[in-house]
């Protein structure tokens, strides 16, 4: 029995592509497709990769978890922002340093215009029908390919990418380099930096390679900089995503130049975030209750 025309879990699982990267293809086409039809082109990134983040933090811990989009695909657009707020505070409850990271992603859901959350319940109702939960919710997928970066990188025009100079590494590429990287014994909680991160997709690389030699991500430091905050903000949520553990550090800046700098930056913002989740422990006031989270 099919809500909204959307099959559940079990048969969303079965029409899923086999392989993790071209599943993530299929979700990226049908987001960025839906946005441009339905919102114009390509502004707004931040509420169309944000939305997709929250989401995604929301999917179920493992394949064969609950379905949450029999939750999700009824929401209206008041519903469903009400339903990210609720995520996000529990990424605020989890990791508040990372949350605080994560904010150019999530601070729109403050105070949102009507006309920002236009249409957003349909776009999480694609974005569900894609498969989004079950790429998210299998580990082995949602490291296969970095989802968030490709999104951007749909989003951002050839301008812009030209103006900057920024080049997303190809998932196979990364993957070749992440093979090298540990292909020798690597001691656990030696650090993994990574000064150019752009989204993060070296560190999602490594962590499959960490996998394959069976050690476990967690037990090592990730530290992912770069100098681009909607970037960062990818990055300190694809930490969760790909199950980087406890251990990890994002920071905005020239790693290069001002090494010193970005150090004190990051424990300010982490001492800052800690005590303002001891003063608030909810990020963003909301009525929907929290997804599970494995705290």
């Amino acid at each position: 029995m099919t809500l909204y025309g959307i099959p559940p879990a079990g048969m969303r699982r079965f029409l899923a592509p086999e392989d993790g990267q071209e599943h993530a293809r299929a979700i990226v086409d049908a987001a960025h497709a839906w946005w441009v039809t339905h919102r114009g082109g390509s502004g707004d990134r931040a509420i169309a990769v944000g939305t997709l983040a929250g989401l995604a933090l929301s999917a179920p811990s493992r394949p064969d978890g609950p379905d949450y989009g029999t939750l999700l695909i009824p929401l209206g657009d008041e519903g469903l922002v009400d339903a990210l707020r609720a995520g996000w505070n529990s990424f605020w409850s989890y990791d508040p340093d990372l949350a605080e990271a994560a904010r150019p992603l999530h601070e729109w859901l403050s105070h949102p215009s009507g006309n920002e959350i236009r249409g957003l319940a349909d776009y999480a109702r694609i974005l569900v029908r894609a498969g989004l939960l079950e790429y998210c919710s299998d580990t082995a997928r949602a490291e296969s390919d970095d989802i968030l970066g490709r999104l951007i990188a749909r989003m951002r025009t050839y301008a812009e990418r030209q103006s900057t100079g920024e080049f997303f590494t190809p998932s196979m590429a990364a993957d070749h380099v992440g093979e090298t990287v540990f292909a020798t014994d690597r001691e656990p909680g030696s650090l993994f930096l990574e000064p150019a991160a752009g989204t993060g997709t070296m560190a999602r690389a490594a962590a499959a390679a960490l996998r394959v030699y069976g050690m476990d991500p967690a037990s090592y430091r990730w530290w992912l900089n770069d100098v681009d905050a909607l970037n960062v903000a990818c990055c300190a949520v694809n930490a969760q995503l790909w199950r980087l553990g406890r251990q990890v550090t994002v920071s905005i800046g020239d790693a290069l130049r001002q090494p010193r700098l970005l150090e004190e930056q990051v424990h300010e913002r982490a001492t800052r975030a800690i005590a303002r989740q001891k003063e608030q422990p909810v990020l963003y006031p909301t009525r929907t209750r929290p997804p599970y989270w494995p705290i």
